[in-house]
C-alpha cells in the first residue's frame, strides 16, 4: 500500500532489528513486570496526547464533500474516521517536509522506483456474464504504465527485504467516474503490493502506528502491540518482507476491496505467467531486482493473469479490515485479464522522470471499480493530499498520460 511504506520500515526497525528487544518484551508483558508498568505509563501519556492533539492544518485540511455519502452497502464507517484521517494525512506530509528539501521531495512511501513500465491490459473474452462489469464488460486491449516500487519508506538497497509495490495505470478508459479525488479523466488505476493482507488492516490501526511512530517512537508503538497482544501484525510483516528473485517473477494482492458494479465486492491478484523466471543472485546487491527485471526485458516478455476474488460471507471477507486474508478456498480467484509486458529499454532519465511525475491512486476509477473500506477510504484522501504536496514542493504539474 503506498502509504504502508511508512508503516513498515518503522515495524522493520522494530522487528527485525530489534528482534531480542521484541522477545524481552513479549516476556515481560506476559510475567507482569516492572517493564510492563512503564511501558503503560508512556501509553496512557501517548493515548492522553492523541486524544486532545490538535493541529490547524487538520482543521483547515479539506475533506472530500460528500466523502460519506453515498457508502456502498458492504461499509460501515466508524464515528471518528474523519478525523483519524485528517491526522494521517498532516502527520505524513509534516515527515514529509523533514524528510525532504523542497525541489526533491519523494513518495512518502514506495519511495523507490525499481522500473517503470510500458503494458498492455487485455480484457478476457471468456468472463462470466455476471461479472462483465466497467473495464471488463467488453473484450479490449488497453495502453498502461506500471510503476514497480520498494514499500520501504526510505530508499534502501534491494537486498534488503522488503515488500514490492505493483501499480497499473490504464489508460483509454471511458466510462463514468467515481468523483471523490478523482482528477483523472480516463484512466483505470489499480495498486498492489505484494502480501495478501495489509496487516495493520483498519484506519484506526494504521493511525496508531503513524501517530506513535512519528510522534513518539517506534518502540512505543511496538509497546502498544505488545500490551494488547497484537504480535500477530508484527509476525504477519516478517512474512511479508522478503528477498524476491525479481518484481516480474511474484504474485502481487490489492489487500484491499473494491466494487464490481454494484452486487459484488471483490480483491485484485496478479499471478505471474512469464515464460522465464530470474535467478536469485548468489550476492544480492543493491539493485538487483532492476537488473533482473532489466535482463529479462531485453529479449523476453512478462505477463500476469489479472484476477479478482469475489466476497461470499461478509463476517469471514470482511470489507473494513484489510488485515484479514479472504479465503481462496471458499472463493477462488477468477481470471478476467492479461497483463502483457513486452520486452523494452527502461532505465533512461525519461522514464525515471515518467515515474516520479506519476500518481496512483485507488481513486483514479470507472464508479464500476470504486475502491471502499476503511482504509481505501483513508488512502483516497491522504494520497491526493500528499501527491498535491509533492508535486508542488518539486514545482511539478500533476499529470494524466493518455493513450496514444
Amino acid at each position: 500500500m503506498k502509504n504502508l511504506g511508512m508503516i513498515l520500515l518503522t515495524l522493520a526497525l522494530v522487528s527485525f532489528a530489534c528482534t531480542k528487544t521484541i522477545t524481552t518484551t513479549e516476556a515481560d508483558v506476559r510475567s507482569g513486570s516492572d517493564t510492563e508498568e512503564k511501558q503503560r505509563d508512556q501509553l496512557e501519556a501517548g493515548d492522553e496526547l492523541a486524544q486532545n492533539d490538535t493541529s490547524e492544518e487538520r482543521d483547515t485540511m479539506q475533506f472530500s464533500d460528500g466523502q460519506l455519502e453515498g457508502m456502498s452497502k458492504f461499509e460501515n464507517v466508524p464515528a471518528e474516521e474523519e478525523r483519524l484521517i485528517k491526522d494521517m494525512a498532516v502527520l505524513l506530509q509534516e515527515k514529509m517536509s523533514t524528510d525532504y528539501p523542497a525541489g526533491q521531495t519523494r513518495r512518502d512511501a514506495h519511495p523507490k522506483t525499481l522500473a517503470c513500465l510500458q503494458a498492455e491490459f487485455i480484457v478476457d473474452p471468456n468472463i462470466p456474464a455476471e461479472l462483465k462489469k466497467g473495464i471488463f464488460a467488453i473484450p479490449q486491449a488497453y495502453p498502461a504504465w506500471i510503476r514497480i516500487s520498494s514499500s520501504g519508506g526510505k530508499i534502501q538497497a534491494d537486498k534488503i527485504k522488503d515488500l514490492r509495490g505493483f501499480a497499473i495505470k490504464i489508460m483509454g478508459v471511458n466510462g463514468e467516474r467515481w468523483q471523490t479525488q478523482n482528477e483523472e479523466k480516463e484512466t483505470q488505476d489499480f495498486v498492489l503490493i505484494s502480501y495478501p493482507t495489509m496487516p495493520l488492516g483498519t484506519v484506526k490501526q494504521f493511525h496508531d502506528a503513524v501517530y506513535y511512530s512519528i510522534k513518539w517512537s517506534p518502540f512505543i508503538f511496538l509497546a502498544r502491540l505488545a500490551v494488547s497482544g497484537d504480535f500477530h501484525i508484527l509476525n504477519e510483516l516478517r512474512k511479508a518482507r522478503q528477498n524476491q528473485s525479481s518484481p516480474l517473477d511474484i504474485r502481487y494482492w490489492s489487500t484491499t476491496p473494491y466494487l464490481y458494479g454494484t452486487e459484488h465486492s471483490v480483491k485484485y491478484s496478479l499471478v505471474p505467467t512469464s515464460r522465464i523466471k530470474s535467478a536469485l543472485p548468489p550476492i544480492l546487491t543493491d539493485n538487483y531486482l532492476t537488473d533482473n527485471m532489466e535482463k529479462h526485458l531485453a529479449a523476453n516478455e512478462a505477463s500476469f493473469d489479472f484476477m479478482i476474488q469475489v466476497q461470499k460471507d461478509p463476517d469471514r471477507m470482511p470489507v473494513e479490515d484489510a488485515g484479514v486474508e479472504w479465503s481462496e478456498e471458499e472463493s477462488p480467484f477468477i481470471k478476467v485479464a492479461t497483463l502483457r509486458i513486452p520486452p523494452q529499454a527502461f532505465r533512461t532519465p525519461e522514464r525515471e522522470e515518467l515515474a516520479e511525475d506519476l500518481s496512483f491512486s485507488p481513486a483514479h476509477s470507472l464508479i464500476e471499480h470504486r475502491p471502499i473500506g476503511g482504509i481505501n477510504r483513508a488512502r483516497v484522501e491522504i494520497y491526493r493530499h500528499l501527491s498535491e504536496f509533492r508535486h508542488k514542493q518539486n514545482d511539478k504539474q500533476l499529470i494524466e498520460p493518455r493513450r496514444k
